[in-house]
C-alpha cells in the first residue's frame, strides 16, 4: 500500500512539473509586452540597493567600491555617457509588472533577509526614498571625484579654485585648508549687504598673502625697493590707507589666526591699529605685529610721494609720522575647545566682525571684543554650513556642465 501511495505521489509530482513547465513557456511568450526599459530597470535596481546580498559593488556597511567613476557626457563620444547629475527617481525604482512572480522578486530586493514583507505602502515608500537618496549621494560623489569649480565664476578676478576632494577637509576633526578658507572669505564678501559701508571699505587678502608679505619685508639687498614694487601687485589699484579695514588670515605652524588693520577716521587723531585675534594664543603676536608694521611702513614710503594727505582719512600730522603712530592690540576672543577648529574660528571672527564693525573703528569700539563675544559652538558650527554650501555649488556647476556638455578635464565638470 505504501508503494502504491508513493507511486501515486510521484505521478502527481511529475504531472505538476509538466503543468508548471507548460505555464512557464506560455508566460515567456505572453510577457513580451514588458518594455526593454522595464527589464533594464529591474536588473539595474537589483544592483543598486546597498543591502542587496548578491552585489559585490558594496561592502557590508553599504559603501561603494570597485565601481567605475561617473563623468559628464563627453563631447568626444558619439554615445550618451553617464550624467554627472544624480539619477532621476525612475532609474532607481523597479517598474511594476503584472507578473506575480516578478512582483515577488521586487519585494524581496527591497527587504533585508530577516525582515517580513511590509504591507503598508507608505512605509515602503519611505524606505525606498532613503535608499534612493543615499544612492544618489554616492553616485554624485563618485562622479565629481576629479571635478573642480571656480567660485563665484571663472571670469571673476578674485575667483577661488576648489576641487571636490577639498570637501574632505570639512569632515569632523579635520583641519581647514586654504581653498576652503578662501572660498568662505569670498562668500562673505559676496553675501555682505551693499548698504554696509564698512564692508565696502574692507579689503580682504587671501590665505597666501601673509607668507609673501614676510618675504617682502625681510628681503635684503639692493633690489629691496623693486622687490616690494613687484609685491604690490597683490593689491594693485587699491590704496590700503583709504580702506576702513584690511583683513589678513595668518597660517603658521599648522594654525590659523587673524590680523585686522584698522584705519581710524581723521577725527580720531590716531594712526592705524593692528589687531591680532587668536583662538589658541599659539601665534607670536609680537612677530606678526613687526611684520605688519614693516609692511605698512613700506607702503607708506611708496605712497607718500604720490598721494596727498587730503585724499586720505588719516590726519595730516599723523600721516607725516605714520610709522611712529601705528598701534597694536592683542584682542581677547573666545577660545576653541580642540586643536582643529582654528580655521573655523578665523572665518567666524571675520563674519562676526563684518556684522558688528562701525564704519571706522575708534579705540572705544574695542570693547566689542572679548571672551564672550560669541559662543565657541557657533564658530565650530561653520563646518557643516560650509560643507553644505560647497556641495550646493558643485551641484549647480554639475547641472550647468552636463546641460552644456562642456568639460575642463576628462574627469570633472566646471561652470
Amino acid at each position: 500500500m505504501e508503494e502504491n501511495r508513493d507511486c501515486r505521489e510521484a505521478n502527481a509530482f511529475d504531472k505538476e512539473l509538466s503543468i508548471l513547465a507548460h505555464c512557464d513557456r506560455r508566460k515567456m511568450r505572453s510577457d513580451g509586452d514588458l518594455s526593454q526599459r522595464g527589464r533594464q530597470n529591474v536588473r539595474s535596481s537589483s544592483r543598486k540597493w546597498p543591502f542587496h546580498k548578491g552585489d559585490k559593488s558594496f561592502n557590508s556597511n553599504g559603501s561603494q567600491k570597485d565601481r567605475a567613476s561617473l563623468t559628464c557626457p563627453s563631447h568626444q563620444s558619439g554615445e550618451n555617457s553617464s550624467s554627472c547629475l544624480p539619477k532621476k527617481k525612475e532609474s532607481f525604482e523597479v517598474l511594476p509588472s503584472k507578473n506575480p512572480r516578478l512582483r515577488k522578486e521586487q519585494n524581496l530586493v527591497l527587504l533585508d533577509e530577516d525582515e517580513s514583507p511590509v504591507e503598508d505602502a507608505s512605509e515602503e515608500s519611505e524606505g525606498s526614498l532613503h535608499i534612493e537618496t543615499t544612492e544618489q549621494a554616492d553616485e554624485f560623489a563618485e562622479c565629481m571625484i576629479d571635478a573642480k569649480i571656480y567660485y563665484p565664476s571663472r571670469v571673476d578676478p578674485e575667483s577661488v579654485e576648489i576641487c571636490y576632494t577639498d570637501i574632505n577637509h570639512l569632515a569632523p576633526a579635520a583641519y581647514l585648508t586654504s581653498p576652503i578658507m578662501n572660498f568662505y572669505i569670498r562668500y562673505l564678501q559676496l553675501q555682505a549687504s551693499p548698504t554696509n559701508r564698512a564692508i565696502r571699505d574692507c579689503h580682504f587678502f587671501n590665505t597666501y598673502f601673509y607668507s609673501k608679505l614676510k618675504e617682502a619685508v625681510s628681503h635684503k639687498g639692493g633690489d629691496k625697493d623693486s622687490f616690494f614694487i613687484k609685491f604690490r601687485r597683490w593689491w594693485k589699484g587699491v590704496n590700503i590707507f583709504q580702506k576702513s579695514y584690511v583683513l589678513i588670515p595668518i597660517h603658521e605652524d599648522v594654525h590659523w589666526s587673524l590680523v585686522i588693520i584698522c584705519i581710524p577716521d581723521k577725527e580720531d587723531e590716531s594712526g592705524p591699529i593692528i589687531l591680532h585675534l587668536d583662538s589658541l594664543k599659539l601665534h607670536c603676536s609680537l612677530s606678526i605685529f613687526s611684520n605688519i608694521r614693516s609692511f605698512l611702513k613700506e607702503e607708506w614710503n611708496y605712497l607718500k610721494q604720490e598721494v596727498s594727505p587730503s585724499d586720505l582719512p588719516i590726519a595730516e600730522r599723523i600721516w607725516q609720522h605714520l610709522p611712529r603712530r601705528i598701534d597694536d592690540r592683542i584682542i581677547p576672543v573666545p577660545q576653541q575647545k580642540n586643536d582643529y577648529d582654528c580655521g573655523l574660528f578665523v572665518l567666524f571672527f571675520m563674519e562676526r566682525f563684518m556684522e558688528e564693525a562701525p564704519e571706522r573703528l575708534k579705540k572705544k569700539d574695542l570693547a566689542m571684543f572679548g571672551k564672550r563675544w560669541f559662543r565657541p559652538e557657533e564658530a565650530s558650527g561653520l563646518r557643516i554650513k560650509i560643507r553644505n554650501l560647497l556641495k550646493k555649488q558643485f551641484q549647480i556647476s554639475s547641472a550647468e556642465c552636463c546641460n552644456s556638455k562642456s568639460l575642463t578635464s576628462p574627469g570633472g565638470c566646471s561652470p
